[in-house]
């Protein structure tokens, strides 16, 4: 484990900035007006940790550890360094405890779900919530039933999901990730390749399968673990219930056979992350919110984060026949995208445009699912993606690389 601040980066700089807002009084450090956010928001893009942990665990550790160095009279880059190890170190070296998360999913309970383990995570489903979880669960409905739901869902079924953790919020965080990538699976197979919503009403989610309304962290006895609850913001009620016993749906069939092979990826944590980040880009009934944040995913995708969108474009239309055309549908979407976060406009056919995207960044998801190449990263495949979809021109090439070797005596 590391912790080192990333170059690019004049730490003190922001640290000066947030001791001016700065109050000392004792031990007891405090932050006045608006912009400790924005500095703090800053601070944790600067730090660099090599660790396991979620990238929410990690940036509430650099806080934790921040705050500490705050209680010293200067701020300091190398004393906050200092105390931000010192945070990571304790919090690695805590011992993992059992929790349990508790919400519904829009799937009836007319059809069988089998439980599953995910990443050391293990994932139930129950027709009815079990006893034990009904006092604290209650609660925490009760918490929330002036402004999100009043009770569960009926004809929903409930996911009890376990994993250990050293802390309630980590704990969270990993087995709500651990339940998205499922339910993205999910919706890859499931999600209308193209659908336009007719009138002027509201937009439901393009996912088909959605959480419910509030996620709840418990103890192994039922009780709850923390006064601190998980919500959806983007709750949609009225969201079909999803039937896997259909004769034509091959859903369960599909996520093994997905899971099977990003088990045998050598970048498995990164097609696993994309698929987390897919399912909740399509969660929004504001498709700009979804149409941009698929944008992002594509870039990753591509490997083309820090490249040019043109790389982008030509990287994403190479696993298509119809390669030109692509070409075409993705400047479409680019001059769209680029519209969008520069201007803030938006127009009647951004569902259309939506669902194009979808459907461009499945295939690169299943692209790198598959993976028949064995390509041992994100970046080689991404180099791949850089050959020419020709064959005729592909072969010349090899034959060139041929007389190459033979040139120097390979």
């Amino acid at each position: 484990m590391s912790v080192k601040w990333k170059k690019g980066f004049n730490p003190q700089i922001t640290l000066n900035k947030l001791q001016e807002i700065r109050t000392l009084d004792g031990d007891k450090v405090s932050f006045s007006g608006l912009a400790y956010d924005e500095y703090t928001s800053v601070l944790k893009s600067m730090i660099d940790i090599s660790d396991s942990n979620s990238l929410e665990v990690c940036n509430g550790l650099v806080i934790k550890g921040f705050h500490e160095a705050a209680k010293k009279p200067e701020l300091k880059a190398d004393a906050v360094l200092y105390s931000i190890k010192k945070v990571v170190r304790n919090h690695n070296s805590k011992r993992e405890k059992e929790f349990l998360i508790v919400t519904t999913i829009n799937v009836t309970i007319l059809c069988e779900l089998p439980n599953v383990t995910i990443n050391n995570c293990n994932i139930r489903f129950y027709k009815n919530l079990p006893k034990k979880f009904n006092t604290a669960r209650n609660k925490a409905i009760d918490t929330v039933s002036r402004w999100l739901i009043k009770k569960d869902e009926s004809f929903s079924y409930f996911i009890v999901a376990k994993a250990k953790a050293r802390t309630e919020y980590e704990a969270a965080n990993k087995i709500i990730d651990t339940i998205d990538l499922l339910r993205g699976i999910w919706n890859i197979h499931i999600n209308d390749s193209m659908c336009i919503s007719s009138g002027g009403g509201q937009k439901k989610p393009v996912n088909k399968i959605t959480l419910g309304a509030l996620q709840s962290l418990h103890k192994p006895d039922g009780e709850k673990a923390c006064d601190t609850y998980w919500y959806e913001p983007n709750y949609y009620k009225e969201n079909t219930k999803i039937d896997f016993s259909k004769p034509q749906s091959k859903t369960l069939e599909f996520t093994n056979n997905v899971r099977k092979k990003i088990k045998k990826s050598k970048y498995k944590n990164d097609i696993e992350i994309a698929i987390v980040r897919y399912a909740r880009a399509l969660d929004y009934q504001d498709y700009s919110v979804s149409f941009l944040k698929l944008w992002g995913i594509l870039e990753y995708l591509t490997s083309t984060l820090h490249h040019s969108y043109d790389k982008t474009i030509k990287r994403a239309a190479f696993h298509f026949v119809d390669h030109d055309y692509q070409i075409q549908v993705l400047e479409h979407l680019r001059q769209y995208r680029n519209k969008s976060v520069h201007t803030g406009s938006d127009d009647n056919n951004v569902e259309t445009r939506l669902y194009q995207l979808k459907n461009i960044v499945e295939q690169l998801i299943r692209f790198h699912i598959g993976n028949s190449f064995k390509f041992a990263s994100l970046v080689d495949a991404g180099d791949f993606m850089d050959l020419t979809p020709d064959a005729k021109v592909l072969k010349e090439k090899v034959k060139l690389y041929q007389y190459g070797i033979k040139y120097y005596g390979g």
